[in-house]
């Protein structure tokens, strides 16, 4: 059993979109094999291929947060 983290880092939210969009455009898995192997729901999966079928790899791409700025460091 490998540990998981309770809550993902943004940057590792965006490392794991990456990788479902190299998995669906490599075309060998299913959108359910894909969600299995990811760890994240079916319907994640195809918001994901309709995002890149309209825009492509830059559309799952991390955006800037909106809003003030955090006045607390995180930890």
């Amino acid at each position: 059993m490998s540990y998981k983290p309770l809550k993902l880092t943004p940057e590792q939210l965006e490392e794991r979109r990456m990788e479902g969009a190299q998995l669906l455009k490599a075309g060998h898995w299913s959108q359910a094999e894909i969600a299995r192997e990811l760890d994240v729901s079916r319907a994640t999966i195809s918001d994901w291929a309709k995002q890149l079928a309209s825009g492509g790899r830059r559309r799952l791409r991390r955006r800037p947060r909106s809003g003030r700025p955090a006045r607390l460091a995180p930890g």
